[in-house]
């Protein structure tokens, strides 16, 4: 009788299949964290880019804060100015002209260069800034500019009710007349230039002296010197915070 032989397959044992699914956890693994650890050093390259990149925002931000300062500046010295001169000098219509002209034609708004600190934002970077109080003070910073944009509103609000009063005191021709051959100072910075205006060739006159009228155009400058004081001050203590967030960023990344 003749005898055939069985082969049977051996059988792994289970520490066999343990040590293959081990395996092959630590590649997808170890992949994974090769993968992502090459995100975060491509990540952080971006982010140190983007803030190199936000120190020169901030310095265009504090030459347009320097200039757009002088010009408010000059627009409320001589809104103060004119209320002295409706009140104690009404004669002196040749300086009242100037300075009514002067107010309406010297008004400057601040604004961020935010391109960079936009784009950290966008790319979701953010995250990748480790000291809380830069980061911290970057989101402070460019979130107080929505205040400032508020306040440019009440700003034009101010300049139509001047616009408005200034019906009841000034000639238009003679203001016409004085806009002719005008010179602009350009000062450093976006929107920084300061109108000089001419003063009038001839005295003009008011063309109303009834205390009323002359109380209400002054009352338009005074809540209008008011405002721009408020807004200026309020802009300086912003360009101090952008100096400031100019050093952290150098101190934090070694520029």
């Amino acid at each position: 009788m003749e005898v055939h032989a069985h082969t049977h397959t051996a059988r792994k044992k289970w520490t066999h299949y343990f040590w293959e699914f081990l395996m092959l956890f630590l590649a997808v693994s170890l992949g994974f964290y090769a993968e992502n650890t090459r995100e975060t050093i491509l990540h952080k390259k971006e982010v140190k880019t983007q803030l190199n990149a936000m120190i020169a925002d901030l310095q265009s931000d504090i030459m347009l804060f320097d200039s757009v300062t002088q010009r408010n500046s000059h627009g409320a010295e001589m809104a103060d100015s004119l209320i002295n001169l409706l009140h104690s000098d009404i004669n002196n219509t040749t300086e009242i002209y100037f300075a009514a002209r002067t107010v309406t034609a010297n008004l400057g708004y601040y604004f961020s260069n935010s391109k960079s600190f936009d784009q950290l934002k966008a790319a979701g970077l953010l995250r990748y800034i480790k000291n809380k109080a830069l980061l911290d003070s970057i989101g402070s910073y460019y979130a107080s500019f929505q205040w400032l944009s508020n306040q440019i509103d009440l700003l034009r609000l101010k300049m139509d009710e001047v616009h408005k009063g200034n019906t009841r005191l000034f000639d238009s021709y003679v203001f016409h007349e004085m806009m002719k051959n005008i010179q602009v100072i350009a000062n450093s910075g976006i929107g920084g230039t300061r109108t000089n205006i001419n003063k009038p060739l001839v005295k003009p006159v008011l063309l109303s002296t009834d205390a009323r009228d002359i109380n209400t155009v002054s009352l338009n400058y005074h809540y209008y010197s008011t405002t721009i004081k408020f807004y200026t001050r309020n802009a300086i203590s912003l360009q101090n915070r952008a100096k400031n967030l100019m050093v952290m960023i150098r101190r934090e990344y070694k520029f």
